[in-house]
C-alpha cells in the first residue's frame, strides 16, 4: 500500500529520473524490493499522505513498477524435471469419463421433465387467456 501511495503522489518514475540509483539492481535494494531512496521517501511521505485514491490509468503502471524489482516472483511454470516425470497416458480416459458425469438415465428425466413443464406452460398460458376473456365476457353482462 506504501508503494501504491507512494507512486500515486510521486508518479511512476523511470530508473533514471533517480541519479545513482538502479531498482533493478539487487545490492541497492536492500532486499526487500525497495532501494533505500525509496524508504527513505516512503518514510518522508508517510505522515504527510492525503487521503486519495491512485488514479485507475496509474494502477498498470504501478504494477509494473513494483514487480520489475521482483524477477524471482513471477511463476515460470513447474520445474522440467517435474514436467518430464508426468505421466499422461490417462488424460484421454479421464476427459471421456468427465464427459459422462451425469448418468444417462438422468439425462433422459430431465429431458422428459423439461417437455412436461412446456406442457404445463402452455396449459397455464391457455388457462389466463380464458380467464382474460370471462373477465371480459362479466364486464359486458354487467
Amino acid at each position: 500500500l506504501d508503494f501504491f501511495l507512494f507512486y500515486g503522489i510521486q508518479g511512476v518514475t523511470d530508473s533514471q529520473d533517480v541519479p545513482g540509483e538502479n531498482p533493478t539492481d539487487p545490492a541497492q535494494d536492500g532486499g526487500n524490493g525497495r532501494s533505500q531512496f525509496q524508504r527513505d521517501e516512503l518514510q518522508s511521505l508517510e505522515s504527510s499522505i492525503p487521503a486519495r485514491s491512485v488514479r485507475a490509468d496509474d494502477v498498470l503502471k504501478i504494477l509494473k513498477e513494483f514487480l520489475r524489482d521482483f524477477p524471482k516472483l513471477r511463476d515460470e511454470g513447474p520445474p522440467r524435471e517435474i514436467q518430464d516425470i508426468r505421466d499422461n497416458s490417462k488424460d484421454g480416459e479421464y476427459w471421456e469419463a468427465l464427459a459422462r458425469v451425469i448418468p444417462e438415465r438422468t439425462l433422459k428425466l430431465w429431458d422428459a421433465l423439461g417437455a412436461a413443464l412446456l406442457e404445463y406452460h402452455k396449459v397455464l398460458t391457455r388457462r389466463s387467456e380464458l380467464f382474460s376473456e370471462a373477465t371480459a365476457l362479466q364486464r359486458q353482462n354487467s
